[in-house]
């Protein structure tokens, strides 16, 4: 059984989102009633990352600063 590929593996780049972006979805965490995940969904995003942008800036640190 032969495994190998044929090298036309495409590797996904890692997206870049500015300060606007997630100071954005992250005021829109903070609503009432509204889950992290229900706004990583609409954004596309991964509610992990999304949760570690909203812990970064509830202890006051920069949007900048989140990668």
């Amino acid at each position: 059984m032969d495994t190998s590929d044929d090298g036309n593996i495409t590797r996904r780049r890692r997206r870049k989102h500015s300060a606007e972006f997630k100071a954005g979805v992250v005021s829109a965490c903070r609503k009432p009633g509204v889950s992290i995940a229900a706004v990583a969904l609409a954004n596309r995003l991964n509610a992990n990352l999304l949760r570690r942008w909203v812990v970064t800036a509830e202890q006051g640190r920069g949007m900048k600063q989140i990668e």
